[in-house]
């Protein structure tokens, strides 16, 4: 497994991986404690994945060692490599992304028949419709009296800020009923991901702020350091979202766009009334 997004969607079908390339390089020969060293998928892991490095420039020499029955990768990652990576083993490369949109449900027919599972498919796309629909029902209040999100990627040195409706939690809260909240000058259906600077936010009108927080070189919970940078930032804490303490600082590796899977849908849609509930007066 060369990528996050095709682990998520490999466990899901309940298959279980022999290596493994995360989103950088870690100091491990191999994820002998999987719980700890694979953020959000590792506690579903059986076995103990050899460590590939950095998905983006996984380790050939590891790989022709390993000997295995079958390669899988995203299509963005690996292209370059196809010709390399046959050579090792049967190589099969996929894309999610259909009509503008990244959703795991665009590529989990091709990954489960490459693993001989496409019986359990419709179990695992009835199971998270179904944790959707849940979390609509229990959301509805909150939808009612704070309906417009803005959600935002923001590095943790909060030099780099972006608009991030096109993530996963951004197609979620869609689902639920959120209305997303974009610059005034943004079209509908236009930039759903767009750069932006710290002076524009507080004139945004959103109930709620959700903050995806990433840093290049931290794996393990990027948002702390984004947190206590924000709270130093005063055109930040202006926010009305901020003001009113309904803002949410949440990591990038599983709220973004890097991970796209049923098990990240899963644990999304559990997470958000844990956040989103307490809102509510009275509760």
């Amino acid at each position: 497994m060369l990528s996050p997004h095709i682990l998520d969607i490999v466990l899901a079908l309940g298959a279980q991986p022999a290596a493994y390339a995360e989103t950088v390089a870690l100091g491990v020969e191999k994820f002998d404690q999987p719980a700890e060293q694979i953020p959000y998928l590792g506690d579903r892991i059986s076995t103990q994945p050899v460590n590939l490095g950095d998905r983006k420039n996984p380790s050939l020499e590891k790989l022709t060692l390993l000997k295995p029955d079958l390669i899988l990768s995203e299509d963005w990652l690996a292209g370059d490599n196809y010709r390399l990576l046959s050579q090792i083993a049967p190589t099969m490369l996929f894309s999610d992304e259909k009509d503008g949109m990244q959703h795991w449900r665009n590529d989990i027919d091709g990954i489960a028949k490459s693993l001989g599972r496409e019986d359990v498919v419709e179990q695992v796309k009835a199971d998270v419709s179904q944790q959707l629909e849940e979390a609509r029902q229990a959301l509805a209040p909150v939808v009612e009296t704070w309906p417009k999100v803005l959600i935002l990627s923001v590095n943790s040195a909060i030099t780099d800020l972006a608009i991030a409706a096109d993530s996963t939690v951004g197609y979620l809260l869609e689902e639920i009923g959120f209305q997303l909240v974009f610059p005034g000058s943004t079209i509908a259906g236009e930039a759903r991901w767009q750069q932006t600077s710290p002076e524009i936010l507080p004139t945004l009108d959103a109930d709620i702020a959700i903050v995806i927080g990433w840093d290049a070189s931290e794996l393990y919970n990027p948002e702390a350091k984004l947190k206590e940078n924000w709270s130093k930032t005063s055109v930040l804490r202006d926010m009305p979202a901020a003001k009113a303490n309904r803002i949410f600082f949440v990591d990038y590796q599983l709220w973004g766009s890097i991970t796209r899977g049923p098990i990240t849908d899963e644990l999304i849609l559990k997470k958000l009334p844990e956040m989103l509930l307490p809102l509510l007066p009275n509760l």
